[in-house]
């Protein structure tokens, strides 16, 4: 089936759509907004009871506690986000509160500290000042990542001359940093926000990282109610305009006609009968839902050998410390310079140092109107290995040891913190903890992983998993396809709806939206 030929049915049988999405993620809620936009009569099926993947929050004692969402760039006046939601109608449904534009975020190493300022020109300033004697590699990267950027029309709306795009798409940040001779010390600071997509810098594409950092740079910002209230307002929209919604409706599995999905079965009421299908799932749990033989084992083994990404451990803390600043930034705590051995030996877990690398984020320090309890969420990086062998239990039925588990490194985070924020020591109470067992339970997402598939320079470019796939009527969307973050999962959203409505017709009109 060719894209520009998709159309909506206009015979379609009242309980039957033109595309079903499994997974209201923001991929899966952007595409879905996007093709009932078009016309389309569009289904989003969701297995937890909240809509929004890892946008949602979740609440103990009536207080809010976000999940995977923190922050977010690109929501000002001509920014890459902003001119994705004002094309879906929905910009002015939200209300942000942006980030300290003079550190935004803070890189803390070993007696060494680093604001990230908002705006390339601030930031190459701001590192001019610290390493005066390295203004030609600072000059470098920062060329190179914004002309990554102009580069890539889905993210730029500008279109590059063909002899300029994938000069980079083999590089890596770690190579290319050390192709500038940069120090030590300024490779991590240009590094130190590579959690925000989870891959050591020596196997980190150099045109993730820029896009990455750009949007952040375009003017960090939260939203005011958290990934909630975003993931709330593109659900109103997608009802709005004749869409469907359905939580607790886990997928159980793709049923097969002639070579095409003719249903989804879900495990309760009707399969749900479609002509498209759009998978925000993980690639691995897609691979879950379809019979024996739907794709060829070549296929299905290059996708199941494909390495998930990191998986964490999440801290949510309530602060009595009334006499803590407040701070409207994040912090990386990372105990060493060289990031590559953050990721390999500052994790929680058995073999990894007792030095934590960590990141911390105050939503009450920031949001307009913040009617509860002070709060401090922070989240280290924990191997899959570390929960595996409680794989097989249920969410509140783990057992003493599991919970053993968590509050050792419970306690290790909270050190960590407090070792670092000096201010809110003895003043912090754990409301609760969150393992990659905890994420792999709520997004279904294999082994916990955050960002889904690894977003290594291994299955970057021409070698990464594509939006298409060789049954005619299913397509990939999410975290673990293009790139992850709400920008990246938004614009991989279009990418794979444009396969549908034409790719250079949609991208213009977002471009003049």
């Amino acid at each position: 089936m060719k894209g520009e030929l998709f159309k909506p049915d206009p015979n379609l049988p009242a309980d039957h759509f033109d595309v079903v999405i499994i997974g209201s993620g923001m991929g899966g809620l952007t595409a879905a907004l996007l093709l009932l936009r078009e016309g389309f009569k569009v289904c989003v099926l969701e297995q937890h009871y909240r809509p929004g993947g890892c946008l949602h929050r979740f609440f103990r004692k009536r207080i809010p506690f976000d999940t995977g969402f923190h922050y977010l760039g690109g929501l000002d006046d001509g920014g890459t986000l902003n001119q994705y939601l004002k094309f879906l109608g929905v910009r002015d449904r939200i209300s942000i509160h942006h980030l300290d534009p003079d550190g935004f975020d803070v890189l803390r190493f070993p007696g060494y500290e680093f604001k990230v300022p908002a705006g390339w020109p601030a930031f190459v300033r701001r590192l001019n000042e610290e390493f005066p004697n390295e203004k030609h590699a600072i000059s470098r990267f920062a060329e190179a990542c914004q002309e990554i950027c102009r580069e890539s029309f889905a993210y730029s709306f500008t279109k590059p001359k063909e002899d300029e795009v994938g000069r980079y798409a083999a590089v890596t940040l770690g190579g290319f940093l050390r192709s500038l001779e940069a120090s030590e010390r300024l490779r991590a600071v240009l590094c130190g926000q590579s959690f925000l997509y989870g891959v050591a810098p020596e196997a980190t594409p150099l045109e993730l990282h820029a896009h990455v950092v750009d949007s952040m740079l375009q003017g960090p910002a939260g939203v005011d109610g958290g990934g909630e209230a975003l993931a709330q307002v593109m659900v109103k929209a997608i009802r709005e305009h004749g869409g469907v919604v359905r939580t607790r409706t886990p997928v159980t599995a793709l049923e097969m006609k002639d070579g095409k999905i003719s249903a989804a079965h879900v495990a309760k009421g009707d399969p749900v009968q479609a002509h498209m299908f759009i998978s925000n799932a993980h690639p691995h749990h897609t691979l879950d839902l379809l019979p024996p033989g739907a794709f060829k084992p070549a296929y299905v083994n290059r996708v199941r050998d494909m390495k998930n990404g990191i998986a964490c451990i999440a801290g949510y803390f309530l602060s009595d410390a009334v006499e803590a600043p407040k701070r409207n930034c994040n912090i990386y705590i990372n105990p060493s310079f060289d990031i590559d051995h953050t990721y390999r030996a500052n994790a929680f877990g058995a073999g990894h140092t007792d030095e934590k690398a960590v990141f911390v984020t105050f939503p009450s320090d920031r949001e307009k109107v913040w009617p509860f309890p002070r709060m401090v969420l922070s989240l280290g990086i924990m191997p899959w290995d570390e929960v595996s062998r409680f794989s097989a239990s249920k969410t509140k039925e783990r057992g003493e040891e599991y919970e053993a588990v968590k509050r050792r490194h419970g306690a290790d985070l909270q050190r960590a913190i407090e070792a670092y924020l000096p201010d809110h020591a003895g003043h912090l109470k754990i409301a609760d903890l969150s393992t990659p067992l905890t994420n792999r339970d709520y997004t279904r997402t294999a082994q916990g992983a955050m960002y889904g598939l690894e977003h290594s320079v291994d299955r970057w470019g021409k070698y990464a998993l594509g939006t298409r796939t060789k049954i005619p009527n299913l397509l990939l969307t999410g975290h673990s396809v293009l790139m992850p973050g709400v920008v990246g999962v938004t614009i991989g959203a279009f990418i794979t709806c444009s396969y549908l409505l034409g790719f250079e017709q949609i991208f213009d009109r977002v471009a003049r939206a």
